[in-house]
């Protein structure tokens, strides 16, 4: 073999190692970008998500403060009950949602205690039918998911209207799938009662857009009468 032919492959094989080696370091640069992209991603979206569930309605707890007040100057007997439902309450928004999963029974209890206390308000029984009898209270799902759609029945709607005012909620479950359905009667004229909002509805659609990407379902549907809301969520990770 002359000295040139030997020459040509030294050649070849150095500028190989060399190409070998110039691509292990480009890949595993593009490898680190592509993880430090992703986890940039994750910390955008962990951020998004506290941001979201952060905005908890404030004028409740004035309410309901001022709900129990009115209970305790009259000696009513409820006032130790709507105590410890507010302190359940507080418990699930500042500590129990900061858990990436609660299960269904503590969303559920945290909408009845609610609804217990815009009750307390009114001049007599609202027509108000929850149906939550086909729920697995054992589903876990994100929290806070539900009640905006609560908050907002009460925020929009005319449910202190006892005589013409009304509000259907029915949760339940099929296996992994969450069924929220509520549907509240409104008034002939738009009315805001609460000019702080909750985490409010299109928010409700970007948890939901992060958390369940094509495994939810999301209907809103509104008429001069009557507002309605379906959701699926499909829970299965």
């Amino acid at each position: 073999m002359n000295t040139t032919l030997i020459t040509s492959i030294i050649l070849i094989v150095f500028f190989a190692i060399i190409i070998g080696g110039l691509s292990f370091i480009y890949i595993r640069h593009l490898n680190k970008t592509r993880q430090r992209e992703i986890d940039l991603t994750h910390q955008n979206i962990e951020f998004e998500m506290k941001f979201l569930k952060s905005q908890i309605n404030p004028h409740f707890l004035f309410n309901a403060l001022n709900n129990i007040y009115a209970l305790s100057i009259i000696k009513s007997e409820r006032t130790p009950d709507m105590i410890l439902k507010l302190s359940d309450m507080l418990r699930f928004t500042l500590y129990e949602s900061e858990s990436k999963k609660v299960k269904v029974g503590r969303e559920v209890d945290y909408i009845v205690n609610f609804i217990e206390f815009q009750k307390i308000k009114m001049d007599s029984e609202p027509n108000i039918k929850i149906d939550i009898s086909n729920c697995n209270k054992e589903l876990m799902i994100e929290p806070m998911l539900l009640i905006p759609f609560i908050e907002n029945s009460f925020k929009h709607g005319n449910i202190d209207n006892t005589k013409k005012g009304w509000l259907q909620l029915d949760i339940k479950t099929l296996g992994p799938m969450l069924i929220f359905q509520v549907a509240n009667s409104l008034p002939s004229i738009a009315i805001n009662k609460d000019v702080v909002g909750g985490i409010g509805v299109e928010n409700v659609r970007k948890r939901l857009d992060i958390l369940y990407p094509g495994r939810y379902k999301l209907d809103i549907t509104t008429t001069e009468s009557e507002f309605r809301v379906y959701m699926e969520i499909d829970t299965f990770a």
